[in-house]
């Protein structure tokens, strides 16, 4: 079983070389994009040699913005260009500022007992199904500049976004319902299968999720739901197990985990966790460590 790593990077070098580092085995290969913007990262990274896993920095950049349709455009570029490559048995979606949290001959030998399953996490309840509703129902223009307070954009594009809003609500105005909508957290691990059923509906997926608020939160919970592949999902409840990530979202939006923390992450029966800071240098060279003397 060989494994597609996928990862969306723009900062945070200390915690990337990190993640690059746990994930250098045979078994694996590394598609790893970089924010156009970021081209200090982009320099520091470039010349990094792998031991043992192949290592694809995408040429093809884009400039990522929370919120935004660039989200998914990112990821289907990666899930593109990695299976061209290869047939790979899973594609696992991480950031920049995630790390392992199992050795790798643990992760492999997980995936091996759960072939086929599918690994999205849904959020469920009245507060996500309300959240859900706003970003679907809705137009929502200029997301490229909801969370760039200082610049001069925003001061124009928010009260031209607001606007549109409002008077959208003063008409009663929602937008069609295709398909059943689901949300979740953005990173997953799925089969090679469903990796072609999502290429294969991005034409549909890039028209109806122009936008849509956060749709990278929206689109594989989606697809995934209205699919065959339904019944592959490895756990549907809502307790963070679905996509074996070990995400805090009760302490931080979400948690940046903290040295005091290393006992509940090596406890963890989760795979990966996110998210980690540079600012944390003992935490992130410790659990580097750990997990190469555990290998």
């Amino acid at each position: 079983m060989k494994h597609a790593y996928l990862i969306i990077a723009h900062n945070e070098y200390p915690v990337l070389r990190a993640l690059l580092s746990m994930l250098d085995d045979e078994r694996n290969d590394i598609y790893l994009h970089i924010d156009q913007r970021a081209a200090e990262l982009y320099e520091k990274i470039y010349p990094l040699q792998m031991q043992r896993a192949g290592l694809h920095i995408l040429s093809a950049r884009n400039k990522v913005y929370w919120g935004d349709l660039s989200q998914v455009e990112t990821e289907y570029l990666l899930l593109e260009t990695a299976s061209a490559k290869e047939s790979y048995s899973y594609y696992h979606l991480l950031s920049g500022t995630d790390l392992p949290i199992q050795t790798q001959d643990y992760i492999h030998s997980f995936f091996q007992i759960n072939a086929g399953k599918e690994f999205v996490e849904y959020w469920f309840g009245n507060r996500h199904q309300k959240d859900l509703k706003r970003k679907i129902s809705r137009y929502y223009f200029f997301t490229k500049h909801l969370k760039r307070n200082n610049s001069k954009w925003h001061v124009i594009t928010a009260p031209c976004r607001n606007l549109a809003l409002i008077a959208q609500k003063m008409v009663h105005f929602h937008r069609k319902q295709e398909v059943e909508f689901r949300k979740g957290s953005q990173w997953f691990s799925i089969t090679h299968n469903f990796c072609l059923y999502l290429l294969e509906k991005k034409s549909f997926v890039l028209q109806r999720f122009r936008y849509t608020l956060c749709p990278d939160e929206i689109f594989v919970q989606t697809l995934l739901w209205n699919s065959p592949f339904k019944k592959n999902i490895y756990h549907i409840e809502e307790n963070h197990i679905g996509s074996m990530r070990l995400i805090d979202w009760n302490r931080g939006n979400p948690y940046t985990w903290k040295m005091q923390d290393y006992t509940e992450l090596t406890n963890s029966d989760k795979l990966f966790a996110r998210k980690f800071s540079s600012q944390e240098e003992e935490l992130i060279k410790l659990i580097e460590t750990t997990y190469w003397q555990v290998t």
